[in-house]
């Protein structure tokens, strides 16, 4: 169950020096107390814990820290779809974890039904994340809320390996709502993105066509 504090279980400070030791296919981290594993921004990276306990929290838009889960022995941290962690894993105790591969992941998958929901949770907030980043500022133009939920749709269908392809119907006043804008304006921009070649219609739903040139708008540039 997720809870939320005003402030992780122990307090942020710098990284602290950590050692990292290679096996043959194994990565083992020291994680002393109070460091941090991992956190927004950073590549990501699957780890299982080996021992001590990790304190795996996200900070909301108001500030607040909400604790994600406590990971213990065995437990598997930093799921995820997207290329960056989009949370903070914080060792609580001295504590030492392996970095494991996606193989490794597909592995344990097959035995193990909560890591599974886990895996989906993860999705879940990251979709959160991004879709909350697209909207959170007022003084965003529309065509840069659009292209952020454009990418932040995009970004979950293509885990996996799949194509960029926004099967939601996003031309919908639910949507419009979400971001922020008139259901005309929304209109407007999805048929200028079209005109421009960014977005394409197909079968399955709005392809997107250039991804640099989405990402470009989404950055304000």
């Amino acid at each position: 169950m997720q809870s939320v504090v005003q402030s992780p279980i122990v307090s942020r400070a710098e990284r602290a020096p950590e050692q990292v030791w290679e096996y043959p296919g194994l990565f083992r981290r020291h994680a002393a107390i109070g460091s941090t594993v991992f956190q927004p921004g950073e590549p990501r990276r699957l780890y299982r814990v080996e021992s001590g306990a990790i304190c795996h929290y996200i900070r909301s838009a108001d500030g607040q820290y909400e604790v994600i889960e406590f990971a213990f022995p065995g437990d598997i941290i930093g799921l995820g779809c997207l290329a960056t962690h989009v949370s903070t894993a914080k060792a609580m105790v001295d504590t030492y974890v392996s970095a494991i591969t996606d193989a490794d992941l597909d592995r344990a998958l097959t035995d193990d039904n909560r890591l599974f929901f886990r895996l989906a949770e993860a999705g879940e907030r990251e979709f959160d994340y991004l879709r909350n980043r697209s909207v959170k500022a007022d003084l965003l133009p529309p065509a840069q809320r659009v292209a952020n939920f454009l990418l932040a749709i995009a970004n979950m269908n293509a885990s996996g390996g799949r194509e960029l392809i926004v099967t939601d119907d996003v031309s919908s006043g639910y949507v419009a709502e979400q971001l922020q804008v008139s259901l005309d304006t929304l209109a407007m921009v999805l048929l200028s993105l079209r005109r421009s070649g960014v977005l394409d219609v197909s079968d399955s739903g709005l392809r997107i066509v250039d991804i640099a040139a989405l990402e470009t708008l989404a950055a304000g540039a």
